[in-house]
């Protein structure tokens, strides 16, 4: 004991804490956490990661479905990990190791991305991001025009939050609002408090306002009608144009609460002379004191004064989705359901009536040309059982005979020799003498 007292108290050796790994097996239990698909990474499309002292994006390749990832508050100092993610809308990295947005531009889904509070000295990772439509960047480290100037080709660009930056130089602001850059006639929303170059600029929030006709936010205040108009008459003529500018918006102004006022009083009055009309016409006014609600909100009130149901009863079926006109709107939907399912069913018996008809014709007709099948070959059969070789040489005959009593009408021409015509000898007995002797050899062979 004496030897430990002189020695002092014991030190422990000191371990640095270990960040949360980005297992597989802990991200499963992640998605478990939050009512995720812990088997099926890929139908995930949310994933809560904040505050878990990441230090690196690792094992996400099975989450292609991914679009949005909250990477708050922990130790990431790039990107890599995520340029897989094609389908991802939204990234949340603020409080983080960042110091650049390197291969953000492959991310082409991307619509939100929040680096705020990270150690970002420039943007040109996101050059030429076609989909970014809201970047958040507060509390970095941006510092010059360079920083910042990849923006100008972002076309679907309306947020910007460059608030609590480095940016000194006014050339800043002069970006921001000129036309060349494009920022002033798409960015809806800038906050840029926190830089130097606020100071820097003259009159800062007439200046901006003024060029940036599509603004409607600026910093912590809106931009309204009345704000862009004081604006732009400082611009045009400095402060004494933008005091007479005031005195036409209050003339403006009074004109309008002038028109209403007359307006107001116009309706009033049309409407006593209406009910002074239907009076002397003998028609009973009687006061409708719904007339100002919504047709549920009347019916209730209805219930309440008029039938004396109680409020809590009123309350109750409210809850319960009772009220008589609810459960006569169920009662009509469900017959209209009824009907329109009745008509779907006798349609398909219709449809099926049909279509068994069709296919009793197609039988019938077939059955009909496959007894008109075997009909003729139980002719043909027939016929050729009948004829025997003595009919056969008949017919044959009956054919030659016909044939000849049909070339004797035609006269036939018999070619003779070159030397010219035998004297005495006719062309039509010349023929008449051949056929008499081609019967006479026919009729040899086949008597009659």
């Amino acid at each position: 004991a004496a030897r430990l007292a002189r020695r002092g108290p014991l030190r422990v050796p000191y371990a640095p804490m270990a960040g949360w790994a980005m297992t597989p097996a802990s991200l499963r239990k992640v998605c478990v956490e939050n009512d995720g698909y812990a088997h099926a990474p890929e139908l995930n499309d949310v994933l809560h990661l904040h505050r878990k002292g990441i230090a690196e994006i690792e094992n996400l390749e099975p989450y292609v479905g991914l679009k949005t990832i909250y990477l708050e508050s922990n130790s990431v100092d790039t990107l890599e990990g995520l340029l897989h993610l094609s389908l991802l809308r939204c990234l949340y990295m603020a409080k983080n190791a960042l110091t650049d947005v390197e291969g953000a531009v492959r991310l082409k889904a991307l619509v939100t991305l929040d680096i705020s509070e990270n150690h970002v000295d420039s943007l040109e990772g996101l050059r030429g991001h076609q989909a970014l439509a809201t970047l958040v960047a507060a509390g970095n480290r941006l510092a010059d025009v360079d920083a910042i100037d990849a923006l100008q080709t972002c076309p679907s660009l309306t947020s910007l939050d460059l608030s609590d930056n480095k940016l000194r130089d006014a050339n800043v602001v002069e970006f921001l609002t000129s036309q060349d850059a494009q920022l002033a006639n798409r960015l809806a929303l800038l906050k840029f408090r926190g830089n130097p170059a606020v100071g820097e600029t003259k009159s800062y929030r007439k200046t901006v306002v003024s060029r940036m006709r599509s603004l409607n936010y600026l910093d912590d205040a809106p931009v309204f009608p009345k704000d862009r108009r004081l604006a732009k008459a400082w611009a045009r003529g400095g402060v004494e144009e933008e005091r007479e500018e005031r005195r036409r918006i209050f003339e403006d102004e009074q004109a309008h609460r002038e028109r209403q006022q007359k307006n107001f009083e116009e309706m009033v009055s049309n409407a006593k002379r209406d009910a002074a009309a239907r009076e002397k016409a003998g028609e009973v006014n009687e006061p409708n004191p719904y007339r100002f609600m919504s047709d549920s909100a009347a019916a209730e009130a209805r219930l309440m004064m008029e039938e004396n149901v109680p409020e809590w009863r009123i309350e109750e079926m409210r809850a319960q989705e009772t009220f008589p006109w609810q459960v006569q709107a169920r009662r009509e939907a469900e017959e209209r359901e009824a009907a329109a399912k009745a008509e779907a069913e006798a349609k398909a018996k219709r449809a099926e009536a049909e279509e068994q008809a069709r296919a009793k014709a197609a039988r019938a007709e077939a059955e009909e040309e496959a007894e008109r099948d075997a009909e003729r070959a139980r002719v043909a059969s027939a016929i050729s059982a009948s004829i025997t070789d003595e009919t056969l040489e008949q017919m044959v005959a009956e054919q030659v005979r016909e044939s000849l009593s049909l070339s004797r009408s035609v006269p036939v021409a018999v070619p003779m020799a070159d030397d010219g015509p035998t004297p005495g000898i006719h062309v039509a007995a010349v023929a008449e003498e051949e056929e008499t002797q081609i019967s006479t050899s026919v009729g040899n062979t086949f008597p009659p």
